[in-house]
């Protein structure tokens, strides 16, 4: 089969299976409560993608390019076609921890969430078609939803004296990471052209930036604080 067409299925049963991710969550998490737009079911659902279903798909994907003989570099520059099937299979899964937000996307949700869900969408599918560096977006959006997960367990419980530093320390950490990711492709990686180097450059700096600015608003260095859930 054509790629594109085969993506579109891989892409489509994806969001079928996050979308009954969704069912069972809402079934276990038993809660009224609406955080940014959100039901709290869906926060619990997102912490748990990214604390163990992502882990558990990197570690697959790391072994499954080990047995190939690959080292982190190697493994970082190859194209989606050279790698091995874990790491397709996580990004369809990075995918779908988006699309099962959009059908529909609640009314309350505000314009930021919005925006980064299209953005990691259109990051995942873009990185099918690149030449090279999908290794390093697989390593860059992992470290990415690595501080998420703090971020979620901060909303989650905002009262918690425990979920700040722990929150503040990942986040910045996580930001950190993906920069530097986003720097390597930029300075390393001669097989991305440079149109789709900047593009993803541009999205890398924009991502991190704007988490970084509500870790900052969170801890009272600049504008308000932290939100409440409602």
């Amino acid at each position: 089969m054509d790629v594109l067409p085969t993506l579109a299925l891989h892409l489509a049963i994806a969001t079928v299976v996050g979308l009954c991710a969704n069912r069972v969550a809402a079934a276990l998490v038993q809660s009224v409560q609406i955080i940014s737009g959100f039901p709290r079911w869906r926060w619990v659902l997102s912490m748990a993608t990214q604390g163990v279903v992502f882990p558990a798909m990197m570690t697959m994907a790391w072994q499954e390019g080990h047995a190939k003989g690959l080292g982190l570099e190697a493994w970082a520059v190859r194209s989606a076609a050279q790698l091995g099937q874990w790491e397709r299979v996580y990004v369809l899964a990075l995918f779908a921890s988006q699309s099962r937000d959009m059908f529909p996307m609640p009314a309350a949700a505000d314009f930021m969430m919005r925006l980064h869900h299209w953005v990691v969408m259109v990051a995942c599918v873009s990185a099918f078609f690149t030449p090279a560096g999908f290794g390093l977006f697989i390593a860059g959006t992992f470290v990415l939803e690595l501080g998420s997960m703090t971020f979620n367990l901060r909303t989650l419980y905002p009262d918690s004296a425990a979920a700040v530093p722990v929150y503040h320390v990942c986040m910045l950490a996580s930001n950190v990471a993906a920069l530097y990711g986003g720097y390597y492709m930029v300075t390393q990686i001669d097989a991305i052209p440079a149109p789709i180097k900047g593009a993803f450059a541009l999205a890398d700096l924009g991502v991190c930036l704007g988490r970084q600015r509500h870790a900052l608003k969170d801890a009272g260095l600049i504008g308000s604080g932290h939100a409440k859930a409602h």
